[in-house]
């Protein structure tokens, strides 16, 4: 008989790894983990959803944070029919003005900001702009009626239309460019003809796939189609720009599913999720969540998909409609699941998301007091301080009802930490924000050198753990075992850590592979940080 005390350590340092064997797994790699965070070697309460505003008297689709000169940002919301709407200082405006509205479609809207113009696009309509001395959006002047494109961006001083469809032709591989925007002014002219404008097209007839979308990187443009990207760059002359193909053995998902972060693109693709700088593209799922991610997809719905940053937290949410085990908003229209990638360390979690269209960043007017929130002052978080610094932008996403699954009204978002790491002083959606959950199955603790014939006992865990909340310091372990290394483990009944006042838990698991879960109840908002254990471990012989 052995025994000993086996410490871990970083605990949030490899994250979940859903797509190798539990027991090929180091000791700090976890099999599951839901709503949480691994960051500075640690794993944390996953972001909580906060009312902005809500009902919203439309389903909204896309969304869109507008910096303005000076005071709060405002948020553009957009629904399947082109209504418009503008929500600044906790009041929504009609901002629709001439764009005509109605009809319905499910593709993604995008958006772009150029000289201060803002401008919304799908593929069904002329695309909307406004100018910044303008309180309406207009349909785009000096554009043909008779054009549409895929998707609208900007690209330096120009806007670069994708995937056209001009009169009764359609030409999936045309890249469309605009003359030279001044600032306040949409362009003077989409003339391919011009002698005197920079404008014009061109057929990339290489490509084997219709154009998705594009966004700079750097000096660049990148162009994604459903299987291939290639670079447009800025050379001047008669040519004006260089194409050259980078890949061609991945693209885009849909449309919105690339941002840059730090000189890289982060892509959703048809196949993988993968960087690139230009050059070099690599997958940073492969062997780690990959197949979980696209087993669960539903290709069906793949033009729901959108990417998100977050750039307060380092995170990148790969947004889309899942049908995994694990998901708390089952059978949804739109986005129920976020592959949630911490750029920093390389971690991947999983979150669940209140069947999301779409996401932006904005600051908010989010000042409350005590008078118009129901929220205890730990769960409302925040200081007097972040309220008078409440220009920090944030992550928003917009969501629509889904009585099925307890969402009541369409919504806007603000993601925002728990208990006083929250910057956003609004209450947490109660509806939207679910508990957080990890699993850690096959421990076999070979890294500890015991073979996997033996009979592992543990008699007693020792975990590190901290919490801010002084309302609510309970978390909630249950351990489990099995004999087989392909069999489910069997878990025993659900233990309540005290993070106040316990320091130990005493436990009875035994077997050849070694189990535990972390949760807190369903009611249970705070924050929490977890970054080890010692376990006190004993082998009574093989089996």
């Amino acid at each position: 008989m052995a025994s000993g005390t086996l410490p871990v350590r970083n605990l949030g340092g490899v994250g979940v790894i859903t797509d190798v064997e539990p027991y090929d797994l180091p000791f700090n790699g976890f099999s599951a983990a839901n709503n949480v965070r691994f960051d500075e070697n640690k794993i944390k309460r996953s972001v909580v959803f906060r009312t902005v505003k809500e009902p919203l008297a439309l389903n909204p689709r896309g969304v869109f944070g507008i910096v303005p000169p000076t005071g709060f940002d405002t948020v553009l919301y957009v629904d399947e029919s082109w209504h418009i709407r503008e929500f600044a200082n906790g009041n929504i405006t009609n901002v629709q003005g001439t764009v005509a509205s109605g009809g319905s479609d499910p593709r993604q809207y995008t958006f772009a900001t150029l000289g201060d113009v803002v401008y919304i696009n799908r593929k069904d309509r002329i695309p909307a702009f406004r100018l910044p001395s303008q309180t309406v959006f207009s349909s785009l002047t000096n554009w043909d009626a008779t054009w549409r494109c895929s998707s609208l961006r900007k690209y330096n001083d120009q806007l670069i239309a994708l995937n056209m469809e001009e009169g009764a032709n359609n030409y999936p591989q045309r890249v469309r460019f605009s003359d030279i925007a001044l600032a306040n002014s949409v362009p003077a002219t989409w003339s391919a003809t011009s002698t005197t404008a920079s404008s014009g097209f061109v057929d990339l007839v290489q490509l084997e796939n219709e154009i998705i979308d594009g966004l700079e990187l750097g000096t660049k443009f990148m162009i994604y189609t459903t299987g291939e990207a290639l670079s447009m760059e800025f050379v001047g002359g008669n040519l004006l720009f260089n194409f050259r193909k980078l890949f061609s053995d991945d693209g885009l998902i849909n449309q919105n599913c690339v941002v840059e972060v730090e000189g890289k693109h982060f892509c959703f693709g048809n196949n993988d999720i993968y960087i690139h700088d230009g050059n070099t593209k690599q997958s940073i799922a492969d062997e780690k969540v990959k197949q979980f991610i696209f087993q669960g997809l539903n290709i069906s719905k793949a033009n729901r998909c959108f990417v998100q940053h977050n750039k307060v937290l380092n995170e990148i949410y790969f947004c889309y409609v899942s049908g995994d085990a694990l998901v708390s908003f089952p059978n949804t229209d739109r986005c129920n699941r976020a592959a949630v990638y911490n750029y920093k360390n390389g971690t991947f979690s999983f979150m669940d998301l209140p069947n999301v269209s779409a996401g932006s960043t904005a600051n908010l007017n989010t000042v409350t007091t005590y008078a118009d929130s129901t929220e205890t002052y730990e769960q409302i978080g925040s200081t007097f301080f972040d309220q008078e610094d409440s220009f920090n932008r944030h992550t928003i996403m917009v969501g629509s009802s889904d009585t099925v699954n307890g969402i009541t009204s369409d919504k806007i978002y603000a993601l925002d930490l728990a208990d006083r790491l929250s910057t956003v002083a609004l209450n947490i959606d109660t509806e939207a924000t679910k508990p957080p959950f990890i699993e850690r199955q096959g421990l076999d603790l070979d890294d500890a050198n015991l073979s996997l014939d033996g009979y592992k006992v543990v008699t007693r865990l020792l975990p590190q753990i901290s919490t801010n909340n002084l309302d609510n310091t309970n978390i909630t372990f249950t351990f489990g075992a099995s004999d087989i290394p392909s069999a489910s483990p069997v878990y025993g009944n659900p233990t309540t850590f005290n993070i106040a006042t316990d320091y130990k838990l005493d436990s009875r698991i035994a077997g050849r592979y070694l189990s535990y879960k972390v949760t807190l109840a369903a009611d249970d908002y705070k924050d929490f940080s977890f970054s080890g254990m010692d376990v006190d471990v004993s082998t009574t012989g093989s089996v």
